[in-house]
């Protein structure tokens, strides 16, 4: 995964989605079959086959969702973005540290108080979803103090880009950015 002179600046995992509600099921059909258990003659012998039909199925889909989830990084290299994702079938994409045009985290009113939100990256090919991740402003900023470490970047660190829209990746216009 790394080349010739790159280091690893941080890894992160994206924030799990689809795992709290059913850890909480889990928990609460394990209650109910001991509830239902002890309160019902007869059923304690069968608790175990109880647990198995209720409790399992759920407790399978809870496993799933966290190996899912744990099989996800986004890594943050001193020349690229690296997000990997898949359990079974490995994806990895990345895009070159010097292609990036702007770094930016997006955050609604949900998000800001769970402490969450997107990163999206801005290239000459479009935007880019990287993850949702917590604490999105510290990785932009990391992403961006190594963009600013990049003498052979085109993109300056300061440069002022407005993409002109619908985003063709051809339609960028450079202001105020002259370095012949």
């Amino acid at each position: 995964m790394m080349r010739d002179g790159e280091q690893r600046v941080v890894s992160v995992t994206p924030v799990s989605r689809g795992v709290l509600r059913p850890t909480v099921l889990v928990f609460a059909m394990a209650a109910s079959v001991r509830y239902a258990a002890d309160s019902l003659h007869g059923l304690d012998r069968y608790q175990g086959l109880l647990y198995l039909l209720f409790v399992g199925p759920v407790l399978v889909l809870v496993a799933t969702r966290v190996w899912r989830w744990r099989a996800q990084k986004i890594h943050v290299t001193s020349q690229r973005l690296v997000v990997e994702y898949g359990a079974t079938r490995r994806v990895r994409s990345s895009v070159e540290l010097r292609d990036v045009i702007v770094v930016r985290s997006q955050r609604g009113l949900g998000a800001r108080l769970s402490g969450h939100g997107d990163v999206v990256v801005e290239t000459v090919a479009g935007p880019w979803l990287v993850g949702t991740i917590r604490h999105p402003a510290a990785l932009v900023r990391l992403i961006e103090a190594e963009r600013s470490r990049r003498p052979d970047s085109p993109w300056g660190y300061d440069d002022v880009v407005e993409p002109s829209f619908p985003w063709t990746g051809h339609d960028v216009q450079r202001i105020g950015w002259d370095r012949s």
